[in-house]
């Protein structure tokens, strides 16, 4: 049967549509552009008093956080067209990816900046960064390039502890050389959900997750009924502060309470934008780790719903991305940056609603901060990498 004009163009239209898109979700796209513009919003409205108080200009954060998400989206742009395939084309790679990912933040003791009461920020001349976060991007990579591997090995208990060994001592150099336990936690939940993922035996896991919740639910008893009158570590005191916030209102819950008010206040529409009162002072770090509150605040459980609708779609369309990959090294790759994502923005929220004890982590996309908008971006250029290639093979 001969083919008319009309179905000849038709299917050219289809073509030059297929080919145009090829390689981009612009599904993910939009969502993350929606994160991103969100967030420089509630950089702005956050913080503006305190960047009038301290730098006499409105729109200091907001301008700082502008120029780091666009270098962001340069790293973006840069990765989606990196084939992957290079950080995994020699096994050497992926111990040069480990080791720098353990000495990185060694770089804080000869380098070390401080600033808001931790030494965690390594200062080279005019370039400021936090070592922390670039040793995430590694350890993903690390770890995806490891368990593609080992392939089905990963289902034994022996390797199942030699990769959790592998956790251990960049987890305990951050958190010994940086004091930061919450990159250290990151670092460490990511990695393990991505052990759980590359696995097919689920009861050892169900081993492991009983056991861990028998002991933090011992360490919570027994921190609950502790006499803390005579002293006890930072840690500790975190944790009893998260079971009684009341008793440390002036100290070390100050900002917990500080962020359940914002919440409260903010009821279900929330004040108005640029309205919140416990920014004014009263919350410490409102453009930073609370934003999450400041954002309950001014728009109320609706806009706070809003954001992590936003979030969930995000991480579906990396679920996506992942589910449609064939090569084991690029699926991992991809599952790492969903849990990296996932799993900060998780523990922001529990922290700003006081669901967790509080413990310093950035809200993905929207926190105030250059190092952590940088290399989340570039992560994302990965997904969006493995995603271009995926595209590729499938229209071969």
């Amino acid at each position: 049967m001969a083919i008319g004009t009309a179905e000849i163009k038709q299917f050219t239209k289809k073509q030059v549509r297929r080919v145009v898109s090829s390689g981009f979700d612009f599904n993910l796209l939009f969502i993350l552009a929606t994160i991103l513009g969100f967030g420089l919003i509630m950089v702005y409205s956050a913080s503006s008093y305190v960047a009038i108080r301290d730098f006499d200009a409105r729109d200091y954060f907001f301008k700082k956080q502008l120029i780091w998400d666009l270098i962001g989206l340069v790293a973006m742009t840069i990765m989606i067209f990196i084939p992957y395939k290079l950080f995994n084309a020699w096994n050497i790679e992926r111990w040069i990816m480990y080791i720098a990912a353990v000495v990185l933040p060694l770089l804080v003791i000869p380098f070390g900046k401080a600033s808001h009461n931790a030494t965690r920020w390594v200062e080279l001349g005019p370039i400021s960064f936090q070592p922390a976060e670039i040793s995430k991007i590694l350890m993903i990579i690390f770890f995806a390039s490891w368990l593609a591997g080992i392939k089905e090995k990963i289902n034994t208990w022996k390797y199942i502890g030699i990769s959790v060994g592998f956790i251990l001592p960049v987890s305990g150099i951050i958190y010994g050389v940086t004091d930061n336990l919450s990159s250290a936690l990151i670092i460490a939940m990511i990695c393990i959900l991505m052990i759980f993922v590359a696995s097919n035996d689920i009861k050892k896991y169900v081993v492991i997750g009983a056991g861990l919740a028998v002991l933090v639910a011992i360490v919570i008893i027994v921190v609950y009924n502790a006499d803390l009158s005579d002293g006890a570590s930072f840690r500790v005191g975190r944790i009893y502060t998260w079971l009684h916030p009341g008793t440390a209102a002036d100290t070390t819950g100050h900002q917990t309470i500080q962020a359940l008010y914002a919440i409260g206040n903010g009821g279900i529409m929330g004040k108005g934008l640029g309205q919140s009162v416990q920014k004014i002072s009263a919350l410490p770090e409102p453009q930073n780790d609370m934003i999450f509150a400041v954002i309950c605040e001014e728009l109320g459980v609706v806009g706070a719903m809003a954001l992590i609708v936003m979030y969930a779609l995000l991480l579906y369309r990396i679920y996506s991305i992942a589910r449609e990959t064939k090569n084991r090294f690029a699926f991992m790759l991809v599952v790492g940056v969903m849990c990296h994502i996932g799993v900060q923005a998780i523990l922001n929220i529990a922290v700003a609603t006081n669901s967790m004890p509080n413990t310093g982590v950035s809200l993905p996309f929207v926190s105030y901060g250059g190092s952590s908008a940088v290399f989340l971006l570039a992560e994302v250029g990965m997904v969006l990498c493995v995603n271009r290639i995926n595209s590729r093979e499938a229209k071969k």
